[in-house]
C-alpha cells in the first residue's frame, strides 16, 4: 500500500510499504480521511522529537470497515472515527477510569510500531470504531479526535453554561474548544490569536477574537468587573500564552493546558501562587469522550465544517506538510485523503 514515510525532519515521501493484517479483536480500515495536526507538523520538523525514523504519522481519521474479526465481523461496511489511542487496560490508571493517561498507552501514528493513518489502510482494535452518521463526511469523522481533545478539555475546566472564559490560540484545538463552550452555553467566549485569518474565523464562530498583541489581561478583566474568568484555557502552550492566562484568571481560578508547544516553560509564581491560581493539564480524552465528540458531530449539536479549509492527496501531502511548518499555508485544518 502507499504510505507517507517521516525519515527525518522535512524529509516526508510517499512509499509503497507492507500493508497490514487484522489480528485478533482487530479491524482493518480504509483510510477515508486523515487530518493533519498540530503535532504531526511538530514531528515533521522534528521539533517534538517524538517521532522516529521509518515511522507513518497520522491519528485524526475516518474509515470504512474492511475486515473485522470474529463477532466484529458486523461492522464490515461500516463508516467509521477511529479512536487511536489502545491502553493496556490493566494499569493502575486503566483500573481508574483513566485510560487515556495510561504509561503504556499505544498511540496509531506515534508510537504503536505500526504504519498509521497517512496511509490507504490501518489496523485497529474494533473497540476503537465508532460509527458515523449517514450525511456526515469522511473529512467531519475525522475531526473526532480533536473535538474529543476539546470535550476533555473543557469537562477538566468546569465551565458552566452563561460563565465567561478566555481560550489562547485559535488553531484547530482552540477552536474546537471554542464551538464546544457554545454548544454548553458557556460564554463570552474571548480569544487571543496571532494569525490574522484564524482571528476572523474565530469571530465567525462567535468569539470575540483579539489579536494576541492586544491587551487581552485588560479587555477581559473589563468585561468581568475587574475579577477575571473563572477559567483560562491555553490551547498553545507556550510561555507568553500561560502568562496571559494567568493573568487573565481570577484569584483561585483555573488555566487548562492544552497544547504543547513547548517542552518547558518558566512559570511566573507571582501570579500563582499568592493568588491561589491553579494550573493543571489535559491529555487527550477518555474512550467516552472520544464517543461524546462522535455524537456532537454525528448530530451536528457541533459543526466542524467551518474548520475544514483544505484537502490533499497523499501525493500532495509532502507539500502540504511544509507549507504549514514553514506557515505559509495559515489554514486551521488540511484533510489528506487517501
Amino acid at each position: 500500500m502507499r504510505a507517507l514515510v517521516w525519515h527525518g525532519p522535512h524529509d516526508l515521501k510517499l512509499e509503497e510499504i507492507q500493508a497490514p493484517r487484522a489480528g485478533a479483536g482487530e479491524a482493518l480500515v480504509k483510510v477515508s480521511a486523515v487530518g493533519i495536526c498540530g503535532s504531526d507538523i511538530h514531528g515533521y520538523s522534528g521539533a517534538s522529537g517524538r517521532r522516529t525514523p521509518g515511522t507513518v504519522m497520522g491519528h485524526e481519521l475516518s474509515g470504512t470497515v474492511e475486515e473485522a474479526d470474529g463477532a466484529a465481523s458486523q461492522h464490515t461496511g461500516q463508516r467509521v472515527a477511529v479512536n487511536p489511542l489502545t491502553p493496556d487496560g490493566t494499569c493502575a490508571y486503566c483500573q481508574q477510569g483513566m485510560p487515556h493517561l495510561c504509561p503504556n498507552r499505544r498511540v496509531l501514528g506515534v508510537n504503536m510500531g505500526a504504519a498509521g493513518a497517512f496511509a490507504e489502510y490501518v489496523v485497529i482494535g474494533v473497540d476503537n470504531l465508532i460509527p458515523l452518521a449517514d450525511g456526515i463526511s469522511d473529512a467531519e469523522g475525522a475531526m473526532a479526535e480533536p473535538l474529543a481533545v476539546a470535550v476533555r478539555a473543557v469537562n477538566i475546566s468546569g465551565l458552566q453554561a452563561g460563565e465567561p472564559t478566555l481560550i489562547l490560540g485559535a488553531g484547530t484545538i482552540g477552536l474546537c474548544v471554542l464551538l464546544v463552550c457554545r454548544s454548553r452555553g458557556i460564554g463570552p467566549v474571548f480569544m487571543s490569536e496571532r494569525i490574522p485569518h484564524r482571528i476572523e474565523m474565530a469571530r465567525s464562530l462567535g468569539a470575540e477574537a483579539l489579536s494576541a498583541d492586544d491587551d487581552i489581561t485588560g479587555r477581559v478583566l473589563d468585561a468581568n468587573g475587574g475579577l477575571g474568568v473563572s477559567c483560562s484555557l491555553d490551547a498553545v502552550g507556550a510561555g507568553p500564552t500561560i502568562r496571559q492566562g494567568l493573568m487573565a484568571t481570577r484569584r483561585a481560578g483555573k488555566l487548562v493546558l492544552v497544547g504543547l508547544a513547548q517542552p518547558s516553560v518558566d512559570l511566573a509564581l507571582y501570579e500563582l501562587v499568592p493568588q491561589e491560581r491553579v494550573i493543571t493539564g489535559s491529555y487527550a480524552y477518555r474512550p467516552e469522550e472520544y464517543r461524546e465528540a462522535v455524537r456532537l458531530i454525528n448530530e451536528r449539536a457541533v459543526d466542524v465544517r467551518p474548520l475544514l479549509e483544505r484537502t490533499v492527496s497523499l501525493d500532495d501531502a509532502p507539500d502540504a506538510f511544509e507549507a504549514l511548518a514553514t506557515g505559509e499555508d495559515p489554514s486551521v485544518k488540511v484533510m489528506v485523503e487517501p
